[in-house]
């Protein structure tokens, strides 16, 4: 029996979706509040300890869950994402009820916006279950070992056909890089689009909006297709017998290119695209094959014979010669 690591490192590395989202989340709420009662706005400091609390809390009922699934002898990854789920759903709904947060949601989207950390926790707690590793645990009725007792044998080991798993969760990872990448394209062209603005300060508002907004649009848009397109680059490495990371990325920058030369003969303007759209493909591939993993191939299925003059191997010469029946 094996169960999940306490690990600082995992769990930092599990907080950062929540950070994400806690931090768009923030951004509407302080432009919202720019709109319709600038003089309202809190200071920096007060924005910075808003949302350090909310990371605080996430930080400790993620944390919590953990120790929860440690006590239960749970330590499947799909435990621990619905496990980030529930406890970021949870936390949210606190932040909610207690007004830990700078405004709260409008009428009749509070659930829709909690939402957005829930599928942000479901990602962090599998993020945590597989960084955090796994320790082995010593049954409770085991005699302690004696003193001139033999060592301990090595892990068993794993010699058969292996392939890449199907990894729902992998999916969801990988399909999320169109998103961040283009929310990154909004940084280039912001000091063109500020300059457009007479008030500083609406300037400065749009700064801070057009990211997080280009961030939930492309989130919205674009994490179904990229699924779809990572599950098919996953179904054809597995065909092609592929299971290395660098070969995950080549089929999935190749695949990506095409994709986009195809839609050029639509619209000739995304020609320009060719180059992101293949490096795009490349990441998604090598981050599906790092959080995948690798599971045993399945043994074939039984064969049900009536005849057992039928169990013949297909190289036997009697699969390709016929006897002869002289009949007079």
């Amino acid at each position: 029996m094996s169960l999940v690591k306490n690990s600082p490192r995992a769990l930092f590395t599990a907080l950062v979706p929540l950070a994400i989202i806690e931090a768009i989340l923030l951004v509407f709420a302080v432009a919202g509040g720019q709109v319709t009662d600038p003089e309202g706005v809190p200071a920096p400091d007060q924005i910075l300890i808003f949302y350090a609390g909310r990371m605080a809390m996430n930080a400790v009922f993620l944390f919590t869950g953990h120790i929860i699934l440690r006590q239960w002898t749970i330590s499947s990854r799909l435990a621990y994402g619905l496990m980030g789920g529930v406890m970021a759903a949870v936390s949210y709904g606190i932040a909610i009820r207690n007004h830990i947060q700078l405004a709260a949601p409008g009428d009749g989207t509070a659930i829709t916006i909690g939402l957005l950390p829930t599928i942000a926790g479901m990602i962090g707690g599998f993020l945590y279950g597989q960084f955090a590793g796994l320790s082995p645990v010593a049954r409770a009725n085991s005699a302690p070992p004696a003193a001139n007792a033999p060592e301990t044998p090595p892990p068993l080991v794993f010699d058969g056909p292996v392939r890449v798993r199907t990894s729902v969760a992998g999916m969801a990872i990988a399909a999320l890089m169109p998103t961040v990448l283009a929310t990154l394209l909004p940084y280039t062209l912001l000091p063109l689009l500020m300059n457009g603005f007479a008030d500083k300060s609406t300037a400065h508002i749009f700064a801070a909006v057009i990211p997080a907004q280009t961030f939930l649009v492309m989130l919205v848009i674009s994490v179904i297709p990229a699924t779809i397109f990572m599950l098919c680059v996953h179904h054809v490495a597995r065909a092609m017998g592929r299971r290395s990371a660098w070969q995950y990325a080549v089929i999935g920058g190749v695949a990506a290119f095409a994709c986009a030369l195809l839609l050029t003969f639509v619209v000739p303007l995304l020609a320009a695209l060719l180059v992101p759209a293949a490096f795009c493909g490349a990441v998604m591939g090598a981050l599906y094959r790092r959080f995948a993993g690798l599971e045993p191939m399945p043994l074939p299925e039984a064969v049900i014979a009536t005849d057992p003059n039928a169990l013949v191997g297909a190289d036997h010469p009697s699969r390709r010669q016929h006897g002869v029946i002289l009949s007079n």
